[in-house]
């Protein structure tokens, strides 16, 4: 620890002791001088690497080295605490896009390229306004890997139309195994199933030439079956074999939409191979959730911080600790500016209904009162 000076008369100063908030008091050595001063040290940098730690860390409360009180107190700015989303200027190849719900109203939707975090976005669901809120701050790369969910690909189209897609195999088979089940007891179905296998194992142009054959094979064998109708006692018509029926509707449409196999594209080799799947970021979510398993208990706004935190610092280039400390956002600071774009919002609708609900509060007082003065029955 350096020895501060003396500002009266520039000598040196020795310890005298704390002060009643635990703050390190000097005395000038002078005896003619006398002067006094208190020093505070900012330990909120070492406050959140610690809370980090103990976040990242398979470890609980009680097998931390750190009681579990001294614990939880130095962890009091990590939950207080918002870290910055990065804006990503840097143009990737390719970006893995999913999302990771938390609750029936939480979700948080994750970018990732080049092997560490690009963007992060917490919302309500995977609606279109969502992703390109995610998207916006990230710059249109040249193929984007997704699962395809309907929103997601309205944002692509939106803020990212020069983007190629490319669906993920996996959750396409996954798809079609949801509709044959996974013991198939028609023949229809068994053999749908089999060419459902060989879909995430096409690696070239003639693989995938020889998959879309044996699926409009598969279509021409069982045309008339899946054409037949049931009758009910009401007068309704309605396929017979409806989950099939299903699976072939959606098949055609995925071929229509020409994104399974974009990564067989000649356009795209010159850069490197296209993963055809979404692993890459699924085993990222994986170990999202070993990291909420292990904290479990976290009440819902601290499992969406602990993600936005871990991936934060998965990013390619995040922040100190000290700066974090400093310049991250705080719950206050984010509700004030929450009810100031409230109060901005047109006139007389924040007056009526009131500041809209956060995360954790599910109640809304218009449900149980009313201004309506009922009727009496006197």
């Amino acid at each position: 620890m350096r020895t501060p000076g003396c500002a009266a008369c520039g000598g040196e100063m020795k310890r005298n002791g704390t002060t009643s908030a635990g703050r390190t008091r000097w005395r000038c050595k002078d005896p003619g001088c006398g002067s006094s001063a208190s020093r505070s040290y900012d330990t909120r940098a070492r406050d959140l690497r610690c809370g980090l730690d103990w976040l990242f860390s398979k470890s609980s409360q009680a097998e931390h080295r750190l009681p579990a009180r001294t614990l939880r107190r130095r962890c009091e700015l990590m939950w207080g605490l918002w870290p910055p989303v990065p804006l990503v200027d840097e143009v990737h190849r390719v970006v893995h896009v999913d999302g990771i719900h938390l609750h029936r109203d939480a979700v948080v939707l994750i970018a990732v390229a080049g092997g560490h975090v690009v963007g992060w976005h917490v919302a309500r669901g995977e609606r279109s306004a969502a992703w390109r809120c995610l998207m916006a701050r990230i710059a249109p790369p040249d193929v984007l890997v997704c699962d395809g969910g309907g929103g997601m690909l309205k944002a692509a189209k939106e803020a990212w139309p020069g983007t190629r897609i490319q669906r993920c195999l996996f959750h396409v088979q996954a798809n079609i195994f949801e509709l044959t089940g996974a013991r198939p007891r028609l023949e229809a179905g068994r053999r749908l199933r089999a060419i459902a296998v060989a879909l995430p194992r096409v690696r070239d142009a003639a693989a995938a030439a020889d998959w879309l054959a044996s699926y409009n094979q598969w279509e021409q064998d069982f045309a008339g079956f899946l054409d037949e109708k049931s009758e009910y006692s009401d007068g309704s018509v309605n396929d017979m074999h409806q989950r099939l029926v299903r699976a072939r509707r959606m098949i055609r449409r995925r071929i229509r939409e020409g994104q399974l196999f974009t990564f067989l594209d000649e356009g795209l080799e010159a850069g490197g191979p296209v993963p055809s799947t979404n692993n890459l970021i699924e085993s990222w979510n994986a170990r999202l959730r070993d990291m909420l398993r292990r904290h479990r208990g976290l009440r819902l706004i601290r499992r969406l911080k602990a993600i936005c935190w871990w991936c934060h610092q998965h990013t390619e280039r995040p922040e100190t600790d000290a700066w974090l400390a400093a310049n991250a956002i705080t719950d206050q600071q984010l509700e004030n500016l929450y009810r100031k774009a409230w109060e901005r919002s047109p006139q007389g609708m924040h007056e009526t209904f009131g500041i809209p609900m956060r995360y954790g509060t599910g109640i809304d007082w218009n449900d149980f009162h009313t201004r309506v003065e009922w009727p009496s029955n006197d």
